[in-house]
C-alpha cells in the first residue's frame, strides 16, 4: 500500500453496514459537523481562532474548534504545554526572507513532524487548522503560480511550546503539506491551496488520486520498481489510461469490463481459475475490496476461505453495482505472516503478524530517502490496522515476534531500509531553494577547477550570479548573468576598488539581493564592497584579523574570558615574521620544534616543519627567493606579501571543523579527520569523514571553533576552522574565513545532504540558513590526496582524470579534481582527491586501499596504509 497519509485513518468495514458513499470528516473524507464529544482534558477555550479578513460559516467554525482541541488533547497526553494565545500582538517578520514550513491537517496525523520541526526551526514550523487561516495571491514574477500567504497558525518551539499567532504582514510559505483527502469540502479546499504554488509541496491532489488507487500503483510499483505485490485479480470499469494494455505484471491480473451488468459468467470463471492459481500461494484467505481513491479510507473489505468459490463471486458481483468509471473490485491474497524462528516451543495464543509502514521522504538529489518505520504487532489470522494497534519500532516489533537476535533485526533492517533522513530535513531544503530562487548575487573572484562545482549548483538552485574575475578568458564568464572584468589582484588597493566596483556595480543597474566569495584573496575585498553597497557581511576590520595567521593567533591569546571557556585556550604561541632579524627573535620567544608558514598563504604551500634556528633561518631565506608574488605561484594568497610567521607546533591529530553561523548563532558543525602528513611538509594526505572521535571529543573541536570565530569576530557566514585535537584539548591551527575548500563542500553534501556553497548564499543575503539542528551522516567517506610530484606515472596512465571520473560515475569512487594540468613542483598541491564510501569506516577504508593499490596510487614512496592509519 502507497498513501500520503500512511498513519492516518483506516477503516475495515463490513458491507452494507453504512452507506458508501456517504462521507466522514473533513480530513478523513467527509463533511457535516465534527463528531459529537469532547477529548479529555481541560484547556482554554477563549482563544482567538477566527482569522482577520477570512470569516468562516458556523460549520467551519466547529471543525477549526474541534481540531484546537484535538490539538491540545495529543500535547496534553504528551506532557506538553498547553497552546499560548498571542494573536492579540500579531508577529511581524520578514516576508519572503524566512523558512515558513506550513502545514494544513489534523494535529494527531502530524504530531511528530511539527514538533521535530519546533526543534530543527524555531518557529518557522506553522500548523494551521483551518484553510480560511490561508491565502493564495498570485506570483507576478512566476505568471500562472501564486503565493501562499499564512494570516494565523499555531507556531511550534523547541520544548513542545506551541503558541497561537497571528501573522502582520502574513509570513509566505516556502513548504507546504496538506492531508489531503479526496471528498469532503475541506478536502477541496486544501487540494485548491496546494496546486500551482510557487514554493514546494508535499503533496497534491493529483498524487493523492494516484496513491490512493491501490490497483494503479501496485501495477507501476511490479511493473517499474520490480516490488513484490499480492496476487491480485482485479475487475476494473472502464480503466484509467495507466492500466490499459501494456505488458503483464507478476501476480495482477486484470479483466476489463466495459459495463457492471451480465458479468455473472465471466466473473465467475475469472475468479474460480484465480482462487486455484498458482499465484495465490499457500494463501489460505482472500480479500474482497474496493480499488479507488474514492475508496480512501473506507475500504469494505470481506475476507473468505479460498474454497469458497460461490460466496467469493456473490461479493464480486454486489461490489460491482458501486463502480464509477476507472474503478475496481479486487480479489487479492491474504498474505500469511512470516514463519519466525522461535528459541524453543512456540508462545501460546495466536501466531502474531507485523505491519510495517516505512515513511519515505525526497531528499537532495531526489535521492528517496527513509523518514522512519512504524510498526504494528497483531493477530496473524485478521488484517492489521497502525489504529488497531500500538505503534513500535522495528526491533520491538520483531522481538515480540520471536525474532531479536541483533544480526536477524539487521537484515531485516537493511530489506527495509537503504538510509535516514528525517522527514523535517527534506521539509528545510526544499524551503532553501524557494527562499534563493531568482537571487541576485555578486560574487568575487571565480576560483579554478576546483570551483567547477559552484556553476552548475547555481544554475539548479536558481540563482542570478554575476561574476568579478581578474581572468578576461575566464570558463565561467560564458555561465554567468553579468561578467565584469577587474583585476582583484592589487590587495593594496582593495579599498579604492571596492568603490570602483560599487560605481560599476550601480552604473549597470545590477540589483543585487547579496555579495560573497570563497576565494581566500577576495574576502577581505568582498567585505569592503558589501560595505559600500550596504549588503549583509562581516565588518572588514575582522576579515583582516581573521585572513593574516599570526594576528588571528595573538588577538585569541588575549581573549581570557568571560565567558569561559576562552578562546585563549585555543590559541597557540606564534610570532610574524618580515625580517631575518624578526627570525632571530622568534626563535627565541616560540617553543621548538615550530612551523613556519606563510602569513597569507592557502593549501599549505610553503609549510614546514623547522628543529632548530638554523632550519628557521634556512626556510625563510627560501621563501624570501622562491615566492615573492603572485605570478610565483597563483592562488595562495602572494597577492598580499610573502610575510611569514612561526608558531608553536602542538603533537596531536588534525581536523577541519566547517561551521554556518547566523546572527553569531552555531547553526550547522561537520568535522572530518586528516591522516598523517609527509613530514617535514604539511601537504594533506588523507581524511575521513564524519569523525571517529568520540562525541565528547567531537564537541569539544566544534565549540573550540565556534569560539575562535566569535573570538575575531565572524558573526555570519561559513566558515572553515583547522584544529589539532591534543590530549589538553583543540588547538587551533587556522581559521579560512571562508567555504572549506578540497573535497568538503562535496563530502558534505553527499553524506549530510547540507550545501554549504548554498548556506554561504543565503547568509551573505541576510537570510538564515535552513539547516537541520542534527543532521546524520549517511555513511562514510575515507579519502586520499594524489600529488603530481609522487604520481605523476599513475595519474597519466592507471589513475589518468578519465579513469577516474569514469570510476566515479560508476559509483566506485568519489573524485574531486583540484588542479587542472599535471605540472610537478617543489611547492605544490594536491592534484585531486579520491575517496571511497562505506558504511563504515573500515569498509570505506578497505575499498579505498583496495583501489589505490589497483590504480598505483599506493606504493613505498607513497603509503596509503600509513597514512589511512589514524581513521582505524
Amino acid at each position: 500500500m502507497l498513501s500520503l497519509d500512511p498513519l492516518g485513518p483506516e477503516w475495515d468495514c463490513p458491507l452494507g453496514s453504512k452507506d458508501l458513499e456517504e462521507e466522514e470528516g473533513p480530513w478523513g473524507g467527509g463533511s457535516g459537523l465534527p463528531p459529537p464529544g469532547c477529548f479529555p482534558g481541560s484547556w482554554r477555550h477563549d482563544v482567538g481562532l477566527d482569522c482577520k479578513g477570512s470569516p468562516e460559516v458556523a460549520e467551519a467554525q466547529a471543525w477549526t474548534v474541534y481540531y484546537y482541541s484535538l490539538l491540545q488533547s495529543c500535547l496534553q497526553q504528551a506532557g506538553l504545554p498547553e497552546t499560548q494565545d498571542r494573536s492579540q500582538v500579531p508577529r511581524t517578520g520578514c516576508p519572503g526572507a524566512e523558512v515558513t514550513l506550513c502545514i494544513l491537517g489534523s494535529p494527531s496525523t502530524f504530531l511528530s513532524v511539527l514538533l521535530e520541526g519546533g526543534v530543527q526551526s524555531p518557529g518557522n514550523m506553522l500548523l494551521c487548522l483551518s484553510p480560511a487561516w490561508l491565502t493564495k495571491v498570485p506570483a507576478p514574477e512566476q505568471p500562472g503560480e501564486a503565493a501562499l500567504l499564512v494570516s494565523k497558525a499555531v507556531s511550534f518551539h523547541p520544548g513542545g511550546l506551541t503558541f497561537l499567532d497571528d501573522f502582520v504582514p502574513p509570513r509566505r510559505a516556502t513548504y507546504f503539506l496538506a492531508g489531503l483527502g479526496l471528498g469532503s469540502c475541506r478536502d477541496r479546499e486544501a487540494a485548491e491551496l496546494a496546486r500551482d504554488l510557487t514554493c514546494p509541496t508535499g503533496a497534491s491532489a493529483e498524487l493523492a488520486r494516484l496513491l490512493e488507487d491501490r490497483l494503479l500503483t501496485r501495477r507501476l510499483l511490479a511493473q517499474q520498481g520490480g516490488v513484490v505485490v499480492p496476487a491480485t485479480l482485479a475487475f476494473t470499469y472502464k480503466p484509467p489510461v495507466l492500466l490499459r494494455g501494456g505488458d503483464a505484471s507478476p501476480g495482477l491480473r486484470l479483466v476489463e469490463l466495459s459495463g457492471k451488468e451480465g458479468q455473472e459468467m465471466l466473473v465467475k470463471e475469472e475468479v474460480g481459475a484465480f482462487l486455484l492459481s498458482e499465484a495465490l500461494g499457500d494463501a489460505l484467505q482472500v480479500a474482497v475490496k474496493l480499488s479507488g481513491w474514492r475508496w480512501r479510507g473506507r475500504q469494505a473489505l470481506r475476507l473468505y476461505p479460498r474454497a469458497e468459490l460461490g460466496t467469493v463471486v456473490d461479493t464480486v458481483l454486489a461490489l460491482l453495482e458501486k463502480l464509477e468509471e476507472e474503478e475496481s473490485v479486487l480479489v487479492e491474497a491474504v498474505c500469511p505472516p512470516a514463519r519466525l524462528p522461535f528459541p524453543g516451543s512456540p508462545p501460546p495464543g495466536p501466531e502474531l503478524a507485523v505491519r510495517m509502514c516505512a515513511v519515505v521522504c525526497r531528499t537532495q538529489g531526489d535521492r528517496p530517502l527513509l523518514s522512519k518505520v512504524v510498526c504494528g504487532v497483531g493477530r496473524g489470522d485478521r488484517p492489521l490496522r497502525h489504529q488497531s494497534s500500538l505503534p513500535l519500532t522495528l526491533e520491538v516489533a520483531l522481538a515480540q515476534c520471536g525474532l531479536g537476535e541483533a544480526a536477524q533485526v539487521a537484515v531485516v533492517r537493511r530489506r527495509v531500509k537503504a538510509a535516514a533522513a528525517p522527514l523535517v530535513e527534506t521539509m528545510l531544503r526544499r524551503s532553501a531553494r524557494c527562499l534563493m530562487e531568482g537571487k541576485q548575487l555578486l560574487l568575487i573572484g571565480a576560483g579554478g577547477v576546483s570551483k567547477k562545482f559552484v556553476w552548475e549548483a547555481a544554475r539548479d538552485y536558481g540563482l542570478k550570479l554575476h561574476l568579478v574575475e581578474s581572468d578576461p578568458n575566464h570558463f565561467a564568464s560564458q555561465l554567468v548573468q553579468t561578467f565584469i572584468h577587474f583585476d582583484v589582484t592589487e590587495h593594496q588597493r582593495d579599498e579604492e576598488n571596492a568603490r570602483l566596483l560599487a560605481e560599476l556595480v550601480r552604473a549597470r543597474g545590477l540589483q543585487l539581493d547579496g555579495c560573497f566569495s570563497y576565494w581566500d584573496d577576495c574576502l577581505v575585498l568582498t567585505a569592503l564592497l558589501c560595505q559600500e553597497l550596504g549588503l549583509p557581511c562581516n565588518p572588514p576590520a575582522t576579515m583582516r584579523l581573521a585572513k593574516q595567521k599570526s594576528r588571528t593567533q595573538l588577538h585569541l591569546l588575549r581573549r581570557h574570558g568571560p565567558p569561559w571557556p576562552a578562546p585563549s585556550l585555543h590559541a597557540v604561541p606564534c610570532c610574524p615574521l618580515e625580517s631575518e632579524a624578526d627570525v632571530e627573535r622568534a626563535v627565541r620567544q616560540v617553543p621548538l620544534p615550530g612551523v613556519m608558514k606563510l602569513e597569507f598563504g592557502a593549501g599549505a604551500v610553503g609549510v614546514r616543519l623547522v628543529e632548530d634556528a638554523p632550519q628557521c633561518h634556512e626556510h625563510f631565506s627560501r621563501i624570501a627567493r622562491d615566492l615573492q608574488g603572485e605570478a610565483d605561484h597563483p592562488g595562495i594568497g602572494l597577492g598580499w606579501g610573502n610575510a611569514m610567521l612561526l608558531m608553536e607546533f602542538v603533537e596531536g591529530t588534525e581536523h577541519d571543523v566547517d561551521l554556518v553561523l547566523f546572527g553569531g548563532r552555531l547553526l550547522g558543525a561537520f568535522v572530518s579527520d586528516n591522516g598523517p602528513t609527509r613530514l617535514p611538509g604539511f601537504t594533506e594526505t588523507a581524511a575521513c569523514m564524519p569523525t571517529g572521535l568520540a562525541p565528547e571529543q567531537e564537541a569539544q573541536l566544534v565549540q573550540a571553533a565556534f569560539r575562535c570565530c566569535l573570538g575575531c569576530g565572524l558573526l555570519d557566514g561559513v566558515f572553515n576552522v583547522e584544529l589539532k585535537m591534543t590530549r589538553a584539548g583543540p588547538r587551533l591551527i587556522e581559521i579560512n574565513p571562508r567555504m572549506g575548500g578540497f573535497y568538503l563542500r562535496d563530502w558534505i553534501l553527499e553524506l549530510y545532504g547540507v550545501d554549504l556553497l548554498l548556506a554561504a548564499a543565503m547568509v551573505a543575503c541576510g537570510l538564515r540558513p535552513a539547516l537541520p539542528t542534527h543532521p546524520r551522516a549517511r555513511g562514510h567517506l575515507v579519502g586520499v590526496m594524489c600529488l603530481v610530484s609522487q604520481h605523476l606515472q599513475a595519474l597519466s596512465s592507471t589513475a589518468s582524470r578519465e579513469t577516474l571520473q569514469a570510476l566515479h560515475e560508476r559509483g566506485l569512487l568519489r573524485f574531486n579534481q583540484l588542479e587542472e594540468a599535471l605540472v610537478p613542483g617543489e611547492y605544490e598541491e594536491p592534484y585531486c582527491s579520491v575517496a571511497c564510501a562505506g558504511p563504515t569506516p573500515a569498509e570505506a577504508r578497505v575499498r579505498l586501499l583496495g583501489l589505490c593499490q589497483g590504480l598505483g596510487i599506493d606504493g613505498p614512496h607513497y603509503p596509503v596504509a600509513h597514512f589511512l592509519s589514524h581513521f582505524k
